[in-house]
């Protein structure tokens, strides 16, 4: 009898196991690349949010700590220019960060299992 149980457990672990190596293509594809890109656009969001870029494209042309005189608004110009350009680059830069981590998504896999086919083709060869 405790035999029987024995070899139930490792039937249904190996089948289990079985099932979820043959699932896994379909879930990284589908659920898997879903909640990436979810993830990824998210925090596109969040980022631009919290880079304000918007915002500053909004009030370059507006005075800096009320200073309403020639000077001030000259200045005010100048570095709200320098910064939105400088948030616009981060931005695009971390957008194409993102961008590139839905693509290593997508091509994980089948770089992995290409990979492991040359190991064992130059394993076979030698």
């Amino acid at each position: 009898m405790t035999q029987n149980v024995i070899v139930q457990a490792i039937k249904i672990l190996l089948i289990d196991l079985i099932g979820e190596i043959l699932y896994f293509p379909i879930w990284w594809y589908s659920q898997g690349l879903i909640r990436t890109v979810l993830y990824v656009f998210n925090t596109i969001k969040d980022t631009n949010r919290n880079l304000a870029v918007g915002l500053m494209f909004k009030s370059l042309f507006k005075p800096m700590f009320g200073q309403y005189d020639r000077e001030g608004r000259i200045i005010s110009f100048f570095f709200r220019l320098i910064l939105t350009f400088a948030r616009s680059i981060v931005f695009l830069i971390l957008v194409i960060i993102y961008l590139l981590l839905i693509i290593f998504w997508i091509f994980l896999p089948v770089v992995v299992a290409w990979m492991i086919y040359n190991n064992f083709n130059t394993l076979w060869k030698a």
